[in-house]
């Protein structure tokens, strides 16, 4: 069915597979070939030491301990909501 030159067809013209296919092309690398440089990332002893307090201030023992607090509605009161929303603020976290 056409309507003023617009086909229902979904679907475009198959291409030939003829058509997209290439030769194979030999790759070789001349023995003048630079060396290939090799990025490199160096972490300082002040960020170790970051990821180091981080890593022990979410030990799995106070995960637990917050689950609890939560489960327990401790964090379900307006000063918790207030005190969040203005350290929220204060950081820039928006």
């Amino acid at each position: 069915m056409k309507i003023n030159g617009y086909s229902d067809s979904l679907r475009p013209t198959p291409i030939s597979t003829q058509a997209i296919q290439r030769p194979a092309q030999e790759v070789t690398q001349s023995p003048a070939s630079k060396p290939v440089k090799s990025d490199s990332v160096q972490i300082s002893d002040e960020a170790r030491r970051l990821n180091a307090d981080q890593r022990d201030a979410l030990n799995p023992e106070r995960v637990a301990e917050l689950r609890q607090k939560v489960l327990a509605g401790a964090y379900n009161s307006l000063d918790v909501v207030d005190q969040v929303a203005r350290r929220i603020l204060t950081r820039g976290d928006l």
